[in-house]
């Protein structure tokens, strides 16, 4: 477990963590004002119902030192940092959707996520875990793509009024796929299904928006202990940041 930050921690470090924390916030043009406000609201209504969900193992791993509940009791102004994933509050969003006969569309490409895309073919095929031979290619199959995302944040906290207190997160936004289709099968069957690449399921992201520091754990826990010093305000950043 970390310990202690010195207290003996210079003027010079916390001015410069003043100025750095100043700049951090810096609007990305990829994102509206109208989309950075609805995210905003879906990660906040997570976090606010506790709605929380397994962790991605791309993330779990970039987390080396997790606090302990039952490790020897911290000082007052211990720091430490934790992994805590919060789950998109809705349901899946459509990205693509394809149908039509088999043979014609098979090497039609969907649209996953930003520049990913996958043929028809392999949506189906992976859905069922089936080969082309199972399907009556002369009859009607369609294939659904759609997303979902988690919010792996990691808290910086301290340690004071006898517990742990989050004084600082940084956010990023995964996204996940899912699949649906259906088909006829040899035998006259119509069969439909969904797959859920998620971390539940054994998957990680295909595709992760960074916040500004999440990879730099030491900042994490510096801009936590300084708010600490700072009347235990609490401040964070995200993907949109």
């Amino acid at each position: 477990m970390k310990r202690v930050i010195n207290k003996l921690i210079t003027i010079g470090l916390i001015g410069a963590m003043l100025t750095t924390s100043a700049s951090v916030v810096s609007a990305n043009s990829e994102f509206s004002d109208y989309e950075k406000n609805e995210w905003r609201a879906s990660y906040e209504l997570s976090k606010k119902n506790g709605y929380i969900v397994q962790d991605d193992k791309i993330d779990a791993l970039s987390v080396p030192d997790i606090i302990q509940p039952f490790a020897e009791l911290p000082g007052t102004g211990s720091t430490d940092l934790k992994l805590v994933t919060y789950a998109w509050y809705g349901e899946p969003i459509v990205q693509d959707s394809k149908e039509g006969q088999f043979d014609l569309i098979k090497d039609i490409t969907l649209t996953i996520v930003g520049s990913l895309i996958t043929p028809f073919r392999a949506i189906i095929l992976s859905v069922f875990d089936i080969t082309i031979s199972n399907i009556d290619i002369q009859k009607t199959a369609k294939a659904k793509t759609m997303i979902s995302y988690n919010f792996p944040t990691k808290q910086g906290l301290v340690y004071y009024n006898n517990k742990w207190n989050v004084l600082f997160e940084s956010t990023n936004r995964n996204s996940y796929k899912h699949y649906y289709g259906y088909y006829t099968d040899k035998n006259k069957n119509t069969r439909q299904a969904t797959k859920d690449f998620v971390p539940a399921t054994g998957y990680s992201a295909v595709k992760v928006e960074s916040a500004p520091h999440y990879t730099d754990h030491a900042y994490i826990t510096n801009q936590a202990y300084l708010n600490y010093l700072q009347n235990k305000r609490y401040t964070d950043e995200d993907w949109m940041d």
